[in-house]
């Protein structure tokens, strides 16, 4: 993969590179930096894992998968992070985009722990038979990439379109620059959270229930909804009943070939705490309809 120059990418000279959001009436801008991925985010990206990863988190080697995130930036160029820009400190990363390629020989460790995390799930599973023989089918001419991202709840989507097209670019560049050009992926897998929207409705009319509260790394803010309006407003379109966590699921889902759905196993306390069921989606779209999906959501969410 190419190796080019990858520092503050803001500096890049691309309108897509700072996103600034208006998040009241009274006109207060937040903008918000694409950095690439660095050491002093290994802890942050951790978190962001265990927030997509969920209950599963635990049993996963997460360290392993941040500094593969980090090592891919600062030796290939791939990869972002967002930051809130602030002279004055340094802030966490918000949301991380990164690529993890499956099937390539001597596969990284992050690789290989994605890819059997996934095997797991759908050995079993009837519906999960396509997804898994993709899986089992993915070799050095026929790779899979996995689009690794997460983000913070309730991060304005506009932030979704300049990742993923960024994310896009920097792949090909790099797989087109050495000769002959690496094989291009077949499909392009993402993995994403989804809460369950009959949980949430049932959640408003218990009068005076507990509501969970909010985890620091803001896990809980969709699936403890504050109330039926707001679950209305994610209404799924996908018909699997479940509300998405990212609004570019609806999307990206127009265009998969492939999808898979599970239940994570519930927190220990969610009974008590009348926590929404959360399951995960993986969808794998081909990899040549990458580019109209990017077009489809830049379309709906543009950068301001």
């Amino acid at each position: 993969m190419a190796e080019p120059a990858h520092g503050d990418k803001r500096n890049e000279e691309s309108d897509e590179e700072i996103v600034r959001v208006r998040l009241t009436q009274d006109f207060i801008n937040v903008e918000f930096d694409f950095r690439a991925p660095s050491d002093i985010d290994l802890q942050a990206l951790i978190r962001l894992f265990q927030q997509l990863f969920y209950t599963n988190a635990p049993q996963m080697d997460l360290t392993t998968v941040a500094d593969y995130v980090i090592n891919l930036s600062q030796n290939n160029g791939i990869g972002t992070v967002v930051k809130v820009d602030d002279m004055e400190q340094i802030h966490d990363p918000y949301a991380v985009a990164s690529a993890v390629t499956i099937g390539e020989p001597g596969a990284a460790p992050a690789a290989d722990l994605l890819r059997n995390y996934l095997v797991k799930h759908l050995t079993g599973s009837a519906s999960g038979r396509p997804l898994l023989e993709l899986l089992q089918g993915a070799s050095a001419n026929k790779p899979l990439l996995w689009f690794l991202h997460e983000r913070m709840v309730n991060l304005p989507a506009q932030l979704f379109p300049p990742l993923l097209t960024m994310l896009y670019e920097e792949y090909e560049e790099g797989r087109q620059e050495v000769s002959p050009p690496a094989p291009a992926p077949t499909h392009m897998l993402v993995f994403s959270r989804a809460f369950s929207l009959d949980a949430v409705e049932e959640e408003t009319g218990l009068a005076g229930a507990r509501k969970r509260r909010a985890p620091t790394h803001a896990q809980g803010d969709a699936q403890s909804s504050r109330g039926k309006a707001a679950a209305q407003k994610q209404t799924p379109k996908l018909g699997d009943g479940l509300g998405s966590f990212h609004p570019e699921d609806e999307i990206l889902a127009e265009f998969a070939t492939h999808r898979f759905l599970f239940r994570f196993p519930p927190q220990p306390d969610a009974a008590d705490s009348y926590e929404a069921p959360i399951f995960a989606r993986i969808f794998a779209l081909p990899y040549d309809k990458v580019p109209a999906a990017i077009e489809r959501i830049r379309t709906e969410w543009p950068v301001p």
